[in-house]
């Protein structure tokens, strides 16, 4: 796949806007914060309403802006692999990331982007998700723990929620652009103002990549027919990508409008491991929310309303390559390959009111309700003919499509108490009713009781029950792996914690997170009849361990050690492992210069009993970031993976030499603000 060049199309893209402030201000990131104002940062998303990450009733992590844009990293999940407990999976098909908390796997977690759920019906994230491109983020609220009592489903193991620039958050206008390795290309823009008493915000990326292409030793088609395979080849993983969003603000209104689309994108492997130098791919999702925030509203009354509308639509082009040209299955030869074309389309319609009333003394009581219908209104399949291959024939609006034409209808209900028992002493208590048009009921409560110590010590004990709906896939879908199964319940699961948060001086901070999770009616595919059932029960254990030291001004060191324990089953999660740890620096160690280096660790990861092959082996990846700001301008250069570590990703027996992970990649970055 060819790069584009998109700087001069951003270029005139911003209206001029007052000059930005010094370049001292400029680099106003996060070493100019203390530790004390780095706790006292006000999040949502534990309660719906502001609290600090001391007060939070819940093991919370926020990234902002600039704690990103000074590890250079390109895309979110880049920066997720810091947060302790949380670890970003990539997938072999389409190198997707896949966010995964506390070692359970990643349909156990819930994305969100200003509040909005990035799960379709059958893919979980998608089938294209390729995370979100940091130019766009303006700071990031991640739950480690259960969050199905505030959010409803996935939200199991753990919830990120995503906050964009928006309309009263930009700050002038920015363009900037990123070129790097593997053809890599990117450009953005940025504009904050106002225009007849709103407030104006839109952001713009535009990026293209060859991919890193890995060397594929051996597919699963080596294995089956070895004579068909294209093993050892490359798999190809380029892609281009828009990403628009508009936003309006004005007195308690928010309208925002999101467009993301990826294209010509390779997917390198099939889910099945094979080798796929055919699919070009694209996929669109937009969205359309409108919201109202009034912590006014009436006496005691705060109110907020959301109208969410979602689209997603994808298609694999000429379709996915599922077997090579020259595939025999013992019965046909298919001189093409099989080929197996596929398109859908969903929409999503969202309502949500909720309110907080705060006319008890010591007592915050916030109501809420909604509803949600989700429409998968357009199945189109075509595939490889057995009875003629040279032949594709359409299946759709049969039993033999990937999955029915559908919908599905949410309804929730939920109440929370934010009680003060004492001064020192919050009790936060609250449960979640949702009720499923296609399997029925749940209901999930949380507790969580915070105690502050002493002037240096916090203390929570939680617990928390969530839930995991189960998926088109797995409730209506028909293939060659797996059958349906319409009587399935949700996954579910039970989450005990005990945090501490210690200021040990004014220098230094210290966190300690214990946790035991129980997940329950796993769903799984029974190897007997190849249906999906609910089976058995999952429980994994652990302690993260967190540090920030302030060094000096301007310089910290910060970093967070996970170790975890799962139990002997057979539903543990292999592709992660139980032992991680992650270190940063930050340098400004002249005026308008920063350094940043970061290491990531990771343990080796286990296999399967039935597999033979030794456990995947550890890794430390090395990043390291220099960036400069001058003026009005910014640059930086940046080194990922830069001692050139082969690592892998631990993949099943289809690919027996796992997934190569990129190697060296170099990038330099520009930045102008007018």
């Amino acid at each position: 796949m060819r790069g584009r060049h998109h700087l001069p199309f951003l270029l005139v893209l911003c209206a001029l806007s007052p000059a930005r402030a010094a370049e001292g201000d400029r680099l106003n990131h996060f070493l100019s914060l203390s530790l004390e104002e780095l706790m006292a940062q006000e999040i949502t998303i534990s309660t719906h309403a502001r609290q600090t990450l001391t007060e939070a009733p819940a093991v919370v992590s926020i990234i902002t802006a600039d704690e990103i844009k000074a590890t250079g990293a390109t895309n979110l999940m880049e920066m997720l692999e810091g947060v302790p407990g949380l670890h970003v999976r990539a997938n072999q098909f389409a190198f997707r990331p896949l966010p995964q908390f506390r070692g359970a796997n990643a349909t156990q977690t819930l994305a969100m982007v200003n509040g909005v759920p990035m799960r379709d019906l059958m893919w979980g994230f998608g089938i294209f998700w390729k995370g979100l491109p940091v130019s766009v983020v303006e700071r990031v609220e991640i739950i480690r723990g259960p969050g199905s009592a505030m959010y409803g489903a996935d939200a199991s193991a753990g919830v990120i929620n995503v906050i964009t620039k928006t309309a009263g958050r930009i700050e002038g206008s920015e363009v900037g652009g990123r070129v790097g390795s593997f053809n890599s290309n990117t450009a953005w823009a940025q504009h904050g103002g106002s225009w007849r008493g709103y407030e104006v915000g839109f952001t713009a990326e535009l990026s293209s990549s060859d991919g890193h292409d890995p060397y594929i030793v051996a597919d699963r088609q080596t294995a089956d027919d070895p004579a068909s395979s294209l093993a050892p080849a490359s798999a190809g993983y380029g892609w281009r990508s828009e990403d628009l969003r508009l936003s309006l603000a004005k007195d308690d209104w928010r309208l925002l409008a999101d467009y993301v689309r990826h294209s010509e994108l390779e997917v390198g492997l099939t889910g099945g491991g094979v080798l796929d130098p055919l699919t070009r791919a694209s996929d669109r999702r937009y969205n359309v929310d409108l919201l109202y925030d009034n912590e006014r509203f009436g006496r005691d009354w705060g109110v907020n309303a959301e109208l969410r509308y979602h689209h997603l639509d994808y298609t694999s082009g000429e379709g996915f390559q599922e077997r090579p040209p020259g595939y025999d299955d013992g019965s046909v030869t298919y001189p093409d390959g099989v080929i197996n074309r596929m398109r859908s389309a969903e929409n999503r319609l969202a309502l949500e009111v909720s309110g907080l009333y705060s006319g008890l003394p010591r007592h915050a009581i916030r109501l809420g309700a909604g509803v949600t219908q989700q429409d998968l209104y357009s199945v189109e399949q075509w595939r490889t003919d057995p009875d003629n291959p040279t032949q594709l024939v359409e299946l759709s609006d049969t039993a033999a499509a990937f999955a029915p034409e559908n919908a599905r209808t949410i309804q929730h209900l939920y109440l929370q108490d934010v009680w003060s028992l004492a001064e020192t002493l919050e009790l936060t208590a609250g449960a979640r009713y949702d009720h499923y048009c296609d399997f029925g009921d749940t209901l999930n409560p949380r507790l969580a009781l915070v105690w502050q110590n002493s002037a240096r010590l916090t203390s929570k004990l939680m617990y928390g029950q969530a839930f995991r709906a189960p998926s088109y896939q797995e409730l209506y879908a028909s293939t060659s792996y797996a059958q349906p199964n319409a009587d399935l319940e949700p996954e579910r699961s039970q989450t005990v914690e005990l945090a501490f948060v210690y200021a040990a001086s004014r220098k230094l901070q210290l966190n300690m997170n214990l946790f035991h999770f129980r997940q329950s009616g796993l769903i799984k595919r029974d190897v007997v009849t190849g249906q999906y059932v609910n089976s058995g029960d999952h429980a994994i254990r652990g302690i993260e361990l967190e540090a920030q030291w302030q060094a000096a001004r301007n310089l910290r060191v910060s970093g967070n050690v996970t170790l975890r324990e799962q139990d002997e089953s057979s539903y543990r999660t292999l592709d992660e492992a139980d032992r991680d740890a992650y270190v940063r620096l930050d340098w400004g160690f002249r005026p308008g210069w920063n350094w940043n280096l970061q290491g990531n660790w990771v343990g080796e990861r286990e296999r399967a009993l039935t597999d033979t092959r030794p456990a995947a082996s550890d890794y430390l990846l090395t990043d390291t970031t220099l960036r400069y700001a001058a003026h009005r301008w910014e640059l930086a250069a940046s080194v990922r993976n830069l001692f050139d570590v082969a690592a892998t990703a631990s993949t099943g027996t289809s690919l027996p030499y796992d997934l190569p992970l990129p190697g060296r990649t170099l990038y330099a970055e520009l930045r102008y603000q007018f």
